[in-house]
């Protein structure tokens, strides 16, 4: 989607609260033909040098294209509908509101160790009751790949009526207050069920 410039956010501090909450993005590669998979990512941003880590199965066919290539992440936040009727001046167009955050870098494979040590550092921000047996970490790290990627550019897109005069931002939030129905995960699993 085209990003107006009143939509652009490049606030780090913003754009870093935003990926504390909204973890969950895609990361794409296209190295001849694009690959992309669906992760949560850790961020560091305490090294100086800001870097995400992931982790994907051995058997991915994306990892032959990720070591030393240039990466997209794309995590995106809440996104609603809003309804023409919001806005005071007519005709007006229905839209969407979301947010979305692309960040850029250099990826890189770790090997086995630097994997178990990402695996270990992903099971401490879980309840403990999750964290794994040490045989168990060790099977699955033979499994899995763990990759960093060193970030060169971080940009968000907060497309949250921005453009619009206060009172039609004020019947969005109204409107959204009223009717929005987030959908959980576990209410669409039950829906699977059926």
């Amino acid at each position: 989607m085209y990003p107006p410039p009143y939509y652009h956010v490049t606030n780090r501090a913003q754009l870093r609260a935003f990926l504390q909450q909204h973890y969950f993005g895609v990361l794409l590669s296209s190295t001849g033909s694009l690959g992309y998979t669906p992760l949560p990512f850790l961020f560091d941003w305490q090294t100086g040098a800001d870097k995400a880590y992931c982790h994907l199965a051995r058997n991915n066919p994306q990892l032959s294209q990720l070591d030393g290539a240039e990466v997209t992440v794309l995590v995106q936040g809440p996104h609603a509908f809003v309804p023409a009727s919001c806005y005071q001046q007519q005709p007006a167009v229905s839209t969407w509101n979301y947010a979305l955050v692309e960040l850029k870098g250099t990826a890189r494979l770790l090997n086995s160790e630097q994997t178990l040590a990402l695996v270990r550092q992903q099971e401490t921000h879980s309840a403990p009751a999750m964290q794994q047996a040490e045989d168990y970490q060790q099977k699955l790290v033979k499994a899995i790949v763990g990759v960093e990627i060193s970030l060169s550019s971080l940009s968000g897109r907060f497309k949250l009526s921005q453009n619009k005069a206060p009172a039609e931002r004020q019947a969005v939030i109204d409107y959204l207050q009223q009717s929005e129905q987030s959908t959980t995960v576990w209410q669409l699993m039950k829906k699977q069920q059926l």
